[in-house]
């Protein structure tokens, strides 16, 4: 996600949760110049996703949490971009850059029946 700023990013999560019944609340837990970090409440018990970004590492990370463990995440920490699949959330599978807007797709297609 390189260029981007805390600001625009928060701005991209708002409105993709805007566009989406299965989001509850968007929670901003720290927003400053170089950090960011969102927690997105989703319409499910315990669930929700966290979103990470530190503009001065370039690291971005989405994780889906359900009772308090990651069943799915993708982030550029280490390796580049990667996504860790439902299947096996400890996995790390080579994946094109993802927006939040592709991530939350993702839960979406997964979690909504």
């Amino acid at each position: 996600m390189a260029a981007i700023t805390t600001i625009q990013l928060l701005y991209n999560i708002r409105h993709a949760c805007r566009g989406s019944s299965f989001v509850r609340h968007v929670e901003e837990r720290v927003l400053d110049i170089d950090v960011l970090h969102v927690r997105v409440h989703l319409r499910l018990p315990e669930t929700f996703i966290n979103a990470f970004y530190n503009l001065a590492t370039d690291k971005t990370a989405f994780a889906l949490v359900q009772a308090g463990s990651r069943i799915y995440g993708a982030d550029n920490a280490k390796m580049g971009w990667h996504y860790h699949p439902f299947a096996d959330p400890s996995q790390h599978i080579p994946c094109p850059q993802m927006a939040f807007a592709e991530f939350l797709q993702e839960v979406e297609n997964h979690l909504v029946p």
